[in-house]
């Protein structure tokens, strides 16, 4: 994930209108039996390459119907990569989200 450079910590950056800061949540790739056994969960390569589900972090002004620990899922090719001092993130577009954890 090639992200923009912040030198601060994602909880003082605040989203402007109907932008909102994301932490992705990266999926497993393989799992490890209790033998020892390393079973590849890689099917689909792609599908590993650009998270796109997360933690909402911070929320514009403009936005109603979400709050910050919301999970959400967007498209793996939408959202601007960032990171700051305290790890990676993602600043997608309200409209940008097709669904959320209830």
């Amino acid at each position: 994930m090639s992200a923009q450079t912040v030198d601060i910590l994602s909880t003082e950056f605040q989203p402007k209108n109907e932008y909102v800061l994301v932490k992705p949540i990266e999926l497993k790739k393989e799992e490890v039996t209790a033998s020892g056994l390393v079973i590849s969960l890689n099917k689909h390569p792609s599908s590993f390459d650009r998270p796109t589900i997360g933690e909402v972090i911070s929320l514009g002004t403009d936005i109603k119907d979400l709050v910050e620990g919301t999970l959400v899922i967007w498209p793996m090719t939408d959202g601007l990569d960032m990171e700051f001092t305290d790890g990676k993130f993602i600043l997608l577009r309200y409209s940008s989200i097709i669904g959320s954890k209830k």
